[in-house]
Parts: C-alpha cells; sequence; structure tokens
C-alpha cells in the first residue's frame, strides 16, 4: 500500500524533517517544542528564536531548521531573564516479542505490565525503560511484536491510519473453515465488515484487511486500522472465533528472535520506506 504525496506529506512531514535519518540528527525547532519552550514549529518557533538568546554548544542559533543530536547543549536565555539549559537525550527504540498475559499499560493490579516485564527480563537501564511508551497497543491474550520508544513523531506515524503502517498477525481460528468458506472471508474482511460491539466499542465497520491462508484454521490477517480487538471482532462478524492471535510484522519490521532489542536508525528507516511515495 502506497501513499500519494499529499497525504504523505501531511501526516509525516513532522517525522521526516525531525531526522536526517543517516545522521541521526534532529531540527532545533523539533526539540524546542517537545520540551514546551514554544508551542509549534514555524512561525512561533521562529519568532522565539529571534527575540531570545538560543545556544548549541556554545554557539547563538537562529534558525529552527539547525540539526543537532544526541549529546549537544543547548542554553536559552528568555527575554525575562530566565535561562534554561540542557542537553538533548538520544530517542530510543526498543521491539519486543510481548508475550501473552502481559498487559499494555503502565499501572495493572491483576497482570504484569509491559514495562515490569522488561524490567524483568531485558538488560536495558532502569531509567530508560521509564521514559518509554507504547507505539499502539494488544490485547493482555495477544503476544508478539510491539514497539516502544520515547519518539513522539515516529509513534504517531506509525499509528495513525492514514499513514498505511501495516499490521500483520498470525491468527488460529477456533473453526476450521472449507475452500469455499476461505474465499467468501477474505472477500468480506477486504471491503470491511461490521463489527459488532465490544465493551466500550460500539458496533462499528472494520477496516480493510488482506486475509492470506495458511490452512483451514490458519492465516495472515494484515490491515493498517487499529480498532479495538479488531482482528477478533472481524472474525467473530464472519462467524468464527480466533483461539490464537499473534502480532508478527508492523510495516517492515518483523519479529527477529524473542529478545528484546534496540532498534537501529536502519530498522527505522525500512520500517516506513515502502510507504514513501
Amino acid at each position: 500500500m502506497h501513499l500519494d504525496s499529499l497525504v504523505y506529506k501531511n501526516i509525516a512531514q513532522e517525522f521526516q524533517e525531525k531526522y536526517d535519518c543517516a545522521l541521526g540528527k534532529r531540527r532545533l525547532d523539533s526539540v524546542l517544542v517537545e520540551r514546551g519552550t514554544c508551542s509549534n514549529k514555524g512561525r512561533n518557533a521562529k519568532s522565539f528564536l529571534l527575540k531570545n538568546e538560543v545556544f548549541v554548544n556554545g554557539e547563538r542559533k537562529t534558525d529552527g531548521k539547525t540539526a543537532v543530536e544526541s549529546g549537544d547543549e543547548i542554553e536559552i536565555r528568555q527575554m525575562d531573564g530566565e535561562k534554561t539549559r540542557f542537553k538533548i537525550e538520544e530517542d530510543i527504540y526498543i521491539a519486543i516479542d510481548k508475550p501473552k498475559g502481559v498487559v499494555c499499560s503502565n499501572v495493572s493490579d491483576s497482570h504484569e505490565t509491559v514495562f515490569e516485564w522488561l524490567k524483568r527480563t531485558a538488560d536495558f537501564p532502569a531509567g530508560d525503560i521509564d521514559r518509554l511508551h507504547m507505539v499502539g497497543r494488544l490485547d493482555s491474550e495477544t503476544s508478539g511484536l510491539l514497539i516502544l520508544t520515547t519518539d513522539g513523531s515516529f509513534s504517531h506515524f506509525l499509528t495513525n491510519p492514514e499513514s498505511g503502517i501495516e499490521k500483520t498477525y498470525h491468527v488460529l481460528l477456533k473453526n476450521g473453515v472449507d475452500t469455499e468458506s476461505r474465499k467468501r472471508y477474505s472477500r468480506k474482511a477486504k471491503d470491511g465488515v461490521t463489527m459488532p460491539p465490544e465493551k466500550k466499542s460500539p458496533e462499528e465497520m472494520s477496516g480493510k484487511t488482506e486475509l492470506r491462508w495458511i490452512s483451514g484454521t490458519e492465516c495472515l490477517a494484515t490491515l493498517t486500522e487499529g480498532k479495538f480487538h479488531e482482528v477478533r471482532r472481524i472474525f467473530r462478524a464472519l462467524g468464527n472465533e480466533v483461539a490464537e492471535l499473534r502480532r508478527i510484522a508492523i510495516g517492515n519490521m518483523t519479529l527477529n528472535g524473542t529478545e528484546p532489542r534496540a532498534l537501529t536508525p536502519n530498522d527505522i528507516l525500512s520500517s516506513v520506506e515502502r510507504y514513501r511515495p
């Protein structure tokens, strides 16, 4: 699935502008916005940089497009005399294979959370884990690929349905499906089905979903949305039940072993490369 140039520009502009991916650099105005120093990029950031003194490693900068990177020291001297100094922290990107029974939540009284599980099983500093947020969610009974990051722009790009980023799941069904029924399932899923209500989610249409059959009880389901329990509700609408569900890919990123791993710049680039116009 490819985005037309206008949609890609509107959705991914912040992500593209924030990074010079080959060099791992970011824009100064993005850093200022993230820290709440100014409200948005463009005109607001430009005005802030002209009215106040902003230094990068001791050198004054007035252009919001100035490239900065982790380790750079930023000093801000505002017109009212207030001074702020900080060092840019590197964004973190981690891929994990979430087990069943672990919940995508910051706090839970009944289950181990993703963050508790990560601190218990992975060799990452606890302080870094505390900075992370989840890119989308998986329910407690679904296992598989989950991305955690400190980068809000990257997270927004991956989860926004208009970005067209595909998520692929391995589905094991409770009831076997014959050849003709598989064709019917595939046709209906591709067109979208009316999903039954569940908990706080009302009856609603599913996104277009591609089904690739492995056997009468197994298939791969690929979709770009992430509505509540969407894959499970799609098959319920088709008259079946999901027995096991596992996410195996987000964009071009796939599970690579079961151990949590830090993503490289190449991993991040490849995750969105196919969606560039």
